[in-house]
């Protein structure tokens, strides 16, 4: 499995767990605090990740989680004004768009905060905005490195499908009713998975060995998934699977 898969099948199981942890009483800090520790979990470099929510005013930028970053660091820049050279984050905030800084030495837009990072030997940060459905900014997720460099193609796509991870989370922890519509649209989403996965069983001999192998690993992964919602008291059938022919 590829990082990139195991990251999205990792976040999706993570995600499945958010519900519940917000009737458990979970801050919003504790739960993307778990979100992020998985996506660095799963990196295969150093990475150091953090998300920034923005304030009520629409000017500021508040610390939201940050489970690897230095503490200094994040006190330091929790309150920042977003703006067109205010980092990665505030400007990302401030543009409404991306902005990847592959060298905070050296980029301008890192001139008033570069010594808060360099000490702590932050080399790197690349931030994207985290949107709300309507698509104005909520905030800023971001990830570091300690050393230079940008992101590639398949880690833009990556940084995109986390960013709306994250987005949805927030988006529940803020609006209770986007709970609701979570629990009882997941479970459709399940049963239509197992049916297609059931379909697949079906044409299973026209694939040969590696075929049915691989579709029996897709079997497992969805029957997993489906467990872990069931757990978080979602009503998922439990339907017997056709047997490949």
């Amino acid at each position: 499995m590829s990082f990139a898969s195991g990251l999205r099948q990792l976040l999706a199981l993570r995600q499945t767990d958010v519900v519940a942890e917000l009737r458990r009483g979970d801050t919003l800090e504790n739960i993307l605090s778990k979100h992020l520790l998985t996506v660095e979990g799963a990196a295969d470099d150093e990475i150091l990740t953090s998300i920034l929510l923005l304030s009520p005013d629409g000017k500021h930028l508040t610390h939201g989680a940050a489970p690897s970053l230095p503490q200094p660091y994040v006190d330091a820049i929790n309150g920042s004004e977003i703006g067109p050279s205010a980092g990665s984050c505030g400007t990302a905030a401030y543009l409404g768009e991306p902005v990847y800084v592959s060298d905070i030495a050296t980029d301008p837009r890192w001139a008033a905060y570069r010594d808060l990072a360099l000490p702590h030997g932050l080399r790197s940060c690349w931030s994207t905005p985290i949107r709300r459905s309507d698509g104005g900014v909520m905030g800023t997720f971001a990830i570091y490195h300690r050393s230079p460099g940008a992101p590639t193609r398949d880690e833009l796509k990556l940084i995109d499908f986390i960013t709306g991870n994250v987005a949805r989370t927030i988006t529940w922890a803020r609006n209770p009713h986007a709970t609701v519509d979570a629990i009882e649209i997941l479970p459709k989403q399940i049963a239509a998975m197992q049916a297609v996965t059931g379909a697949i069983m079906q044409h299973g001999a026209i694939l040969g060995e590696e075929g049915r192998e691989a579709i029996e690993a897709l079997v497992k992964d969805v029957d997993k998934f489906a467990e872990i919602v069931r757990e978080q008291n979602f009503p998922v059938p439990a339907e017997p699977r056709p047997q490949s022919a």
